[in-house]
């Protein structure tokens, strides 16, 4: 091929580029349209994505849960009347409300639908510990399969096809827990998510037989 050529092709694939770049995603707690939520922007179904969403989840919960300890306390040592006084004028956490995370869409009026939810964290309000997930509407529509497998009376593996782990695979592993029940069982129970050749993924960390959990990646 002649050198022109080349130079050709080469500026072609940098325009191309150019127009159209990369998208990475994205959390924001933010305001669309003058509704604020959790957003996802160029959600990238995969284990990544999901890490990155689990990742804003814990900060989320951590630094809600300092907030809350710290008016609690204060409020601890007032009367009855000065602490709701104190309570009427702030608008900051006393305890855990579910974390929502929204596809963010590309334009919508009012609140967002059920169809717009990627996931949610279901918290304890007291503790703020994980109930539960709840995954509404998973992009792939296909008969997941996920399989449970106890090793110990504290550690189990559930064993998924492929190495990637997308909502929708969560969704069916999550079913698969459930209907194993192992960890209720156990006041510490750990299921080791495991893809194609038992390569590990990430991991469901149980406490108090089941009453709560976190994702460990």
């Amino acid at each position: 091929m002649k050198p022109y050529f080349l130079a050709i092709l080469l500026l072609i694939n940098l325009t191309a580029c150019m127009k159209h770049p990369a998208k990475n995603m994205e959390i924001k707690y933010t305001s669309i349209n003058d509704v604020y939520g959790n957003y996802v922007f160029n959600f990238k179904d995969s284990t990544d994505g999901i890490k990155r969403i689990n990742d804003f989840a814990e900060k989320d919960i951590l630094t809600s849960k300092k907030v809350a300890d710290s008016i609690n306390t204060k409020i601890a040592g007032l009367t009855k009347e000065e602490a709701a006084k104190y309570l009427s004028g702030q608008s900051l956490p006393t305890s855990a409300s579910n974390i929502i995370f929204y596809n963010a869409p590309g334009e919508f009026s009012g609140e967002p639908k059920t169809d717009d939810i990627l996931v949610e964290y279901e918290l304890d309000e007291d503790n703020f510990k994980i109930k539960d997930l709840n995954i509404p509407n998973p992009k792939s529509k296909e008969e997941i399969s996920a399989v449970a497998v106890s090793k110990t009376s504290q550690s189990g593996s559930i064993t998924i096809k492929g190495n990637t782990v997308t909502l929708g695979t969560l969704k069916a592993i999550i079913r698969a827990i459930d209907e194993a029940g192992y960890h209720r069982n156990s006041d510490q129970y750990v299921y080791t998510v495991n893809g194609e050749k038992n390569q590990p993924l990430f991991s469901f960390i149980y406490e108090q037989k089941g009453k709560y959990f976190r994702l460990s990646f």
